[in-house]
C-alpha cells in the first residue's frame, strides 16, 4: 500500500504545478485550482504493475499570489488510507514551479515544473529509489474548468518499461 499512496500522492502535486504561466495570469490561474476535489482513477504498483482503484479528497489553497497548498487522503480498498500533501511555489520571472510533496515511503520528494501550453509537465525527484530510479514524469492537463487529469509515469523495475503508475482524474466538488 505504501507504494499505491505514493502514486496516487504524486499525481495530486502535478495538479498544483499547473498553476504556472505569464506573470499577469499566474492569480488567475492559482484561482482556477484553488478548491475541493474529489479523485478517481488507477494506480499501477510494484514491478508487475498490477493495477488498483483508488479514490482521494484534496483542498487544494492559494497562499498568497504566487503559492498553493494541497492536503487530502486517498483511500484504496476502502480500507487503506494515506495522508498526502504539497507545497508549490511559481517564480513569475523564470515561470518555474517548485517544491516538496510529502506522502511517500521514500520521503519527502521535491518538484520542478513549467507550463507547457495549456498542459502541465513536472519532474518528481525521490530522495531515495522507487522502482529502481529516483525520477518520474508528472502531467496534468484540463477536460474543462471542473475536471483535470493527472497522469504519473515512471519506469517499473530498474530496466523496465516506463508506464503510466498513476492515471487520476479530479472533479470540483
Amino acid at each position: 500500500m505504501d507504494c499505491l499512496s505514493h502514486r496516487l500522492s504524486c499525481g495530486v502535486v502535478l495538479l498544483l504545478s499547473s498553476a504556472t504561466g505569464s506573470a499577469d495570469a499566474a492569480p488567475a490561474v492559482f484561482e482556477r485550482y484553488a478548491g475541493s476535489f474529489s479523485a478517481t482513477g488507477t494506480i499501477l504498483e510494484g514491478p508487475d504493475a498490477s493495477s488498483h482503484q483508488v479514490s482521494c479528497q484534496f483542498t487544494i489553497r492559494q497562499q498568497g499570489p504566487t503559492d498553493l497548498s494541497l492536503q487530502g487522503t486517498c483511500r484504496a480498498y476502502l480500507l487503506i488510507a494515506r495522508s498526502v500533501s504539497a507545497r508549490l511555489s511559481w517564480d513569475p520571472r523564470s515561470g518555474q514551479v517548485t517544491g516538496t510533496y510529502t506522502g511517500s515511503r521514500v520521503g519527502t520528494a521535491q518538484l520542478r515544473g513549467r507550463q507547457v501550453g495549456t498542459d502541465f509537465d513536472l519532474v518528481i525527484a525521490w530522495p531515495r529509489p522507487l522502482y529502481g530510479d529516483t525520477t518520474a514524469q508528472m502531467r496534468v492537463a484540463s477536460l474543462d474548468p471542473n475536471r483535470f487529469r493527472i497522469v504519473v509515469t515512471d519506469r517499473i523495475g530498474a530496466n523496465g518499461p516506463v508506464r503510466a503508475t498513476t492515471d487520476l482524474t479530479l472533479l470540483r466538488q
